[in-house]
């Protein structure tokens, strides 16, 4: 026979029935809806995606139209700058690489130039007096410094003087012999104007080349540094430090108008990428 306490706990066992199944209700309702916000944040993320692709292969196109437009605009920019120009192209190391991108520029550019190889680092005038050497300053009646600074700046002093003049080059020659230095397209007599130093193959500026490079400016002409990407103690910072100037994007159409500009001696300074550069080319003008 059913009595009150029956009924209670019946009434209790409907109570938890239906509070769990309102719980229960709720999680899955919540669920859902987490569900779908998920796969509405991933819907909105993949639009997003979408929409910066899109942009960004629009600004592809426009970057390569660019770059064309900027290779195609060397050639008018620098034909005919370095007419009658003779450059010197100074190679230590291993930078074959950047010295083609030097003399090719030159060439494009209507001068002439010719790559001299530094067979060893400072043209070993840092450590002794090369053979024969002694020889040449007794029949200048020039009295030779010691090995070191003083005797790179002595000699390059002299190289230029033999450039500069475009006439008989004995100290070249001497050079040459002693296997100091390796001309790969002879200057003959001609007269030099300016001089690129293109780098060791590691991260300094070669000593005996900085010292030429500073001679040609002292002797009323034009020197410059050149790579082809910024270090920050490279061939450009080295040159720039000796207050010459300097490209170090030689790679692209912009650092090659700034080597020809500077070559013929219509811009002056730092131009590229690294640390310290005036500008990535310079202003040009008519």
């Amino acid at each position: 026979m059913y009595n009150l306490r029956y009924h209670i706990a019946s009434l209790v066992a409907v109570f938890l029935a239906l509070s769990v199944g309102l719980i229960l209700g709720t999680v899955v309702a919540e669920r859902g809806m987490i569900t779908d916000q998920t796969s509405s944040l991933v819907a909105d993320l993949q639009a997003r995606f979408d929409q910066i692709q899109a942009s960004n292969d629009v600004l592809q196109v426009g970057l390569e139209r660019d770059r064309a437009f900027a290779e195609a605009a060397v050639i008018p920019l620098t034909a005919g700058q370095l007419s009658g120009r003779n450059v010197a192209v100074l190679v230590s190391g291993d930078r074959v690489d950047v010295a083609k991108l030097v003399t090719e520029t030159i060439a494009g550019a209507g001068g002439t130039s010719f790559t001299v190889v530094l067979q060893e680092p400072a043209l070993g005038l840092d450590v002794e007096e090369p053979a024969g050497l002694g020889g040449y300053f007794q029949l200048n009646n020039v009295e030779m410094a010691e090995p070191g600074e003083a005797l790179e700046q002595q000699v390059a002093e002299a190289l230029i003087a033999e450039w500069r003049l475009g006439a008989e080059q004995p100290l070249t020659a001497l050079l040459v012999g002693e296997g100091l230095l390796g001309i790969e397209s002879a200057a003959g007599t001609a007269t030099v104007d300016a001089v690129v130093v293109v780098g060791t193959g590691g991260p300094e500026c070669d000593p005996f080349a900085l010292a030429v490079a500073r001679s040609m400016t002292a002797a009323g002409g034009t020197a410059a540094g050149a790579e082809s990407v910024p270090l920050d103690d490279g061939v450009a910072a080295g040159c720039v430090a000796e207050g010459l100037s300097a490209v170090d994007h030689l790679g692209t159409p912009q650092g090659k108008v700034s080597l020809v500009w500077i070559l013929a001696d219509r811009a002056r300074g730092y131009y590229g990428a690294g640390s310290g550069s005036e500008a990535f080319f310079p202003p040009i003008a008519p």
